[in-house]
């Protein structure tokens, strides 16, 4: 919990937008269900697996946004390496450790960082290059972090559809069997008789 509170707090504003686009997102799903199954209706079960699919969303979409905050602090990073290397010898080349300790720094400046990413190792840069191949680094695994959230959004959005759909139930109007039309038959005493026909007749 202590993680995603950082998180939280390091980036708020791109958090208040992931939660705001997993409600959104949530919301469409039941509006597309319900035309899909326009004659059903959802039940309390339905609802209860929007919410428990909302919590499952909102925590991909808090590990999204520290992921988006991190990349947006690709370019100061890559200015603070470049400033604390600029007194180190140009021919001189980092070690495991060397890049380790530099990571540590970034943690300290950047304490996002260190939530998603616990090692570096850039053996055999300069303090040319290390700046750029650390930010470089950082970019991808971010952007490989970023597409294995969505992946398990799109999963998790299936599976509650899914299972949303199990829940609802038929409307009754539909399920209401139309009453068979009763045919009428005159009775047969309620037919004129050729007798009294004719006396009717020989009377006249």
């Amino acid at each position: 919990m202590g993680a995603l509170s950082s998180i939280i707090a390091y980036s708020l504003g791109n958090l208040f937008l992931g939660i705001l686009l997993t409600f959104i997102g949530i919301a469409l799903m039941f509006v597309l269900i319900r035309l899909w199954y326009a004659k059903c209706r959802y039940t309390a079960a339905s609802y209860l697996v929007g919410g428990v699919l909302f919590v499952f969303l909102s925590f991909q979409a808090i590990l999204l946004c520290g992921a988006v905050t991190i990349k947006s602090y690709c370019n100061n990073i890559e200015t603070s390496i470049d400033e604390w290397t600029n007194d180190i010898s140009e021919t001189a080349q980092f070690t495991q450790e060397d890049s380790q300790m530099i990571l540590e720094r970034i943690n300290s400046e950047w304490p996002l960082v260190g939530y998603y990413i616990g090692g570096a190792n850039f053996e055999g840069h300069t303090p040319a290059t290390i700046a750029k191949a650390m930010t470089d680094k950082l970019r991808s695994y971010m952007n490989r972090f970023i597409l294995r959230r969505i992946g398990w959004s799109l999963l998790f959005a299936i599976i509650g559809a899914v299972i949303v759909i199990k829940t609802i139930s038929a409307d009754s109007s539909r399920s209401r069997a139309k009453r068979p039309a009763r045919a009428s038959y005159r009775s047969r005493s309620s037919r004129p008789s050729v007798g009294h026909t004719d006396r009717r007749r020989i009377r006249r």
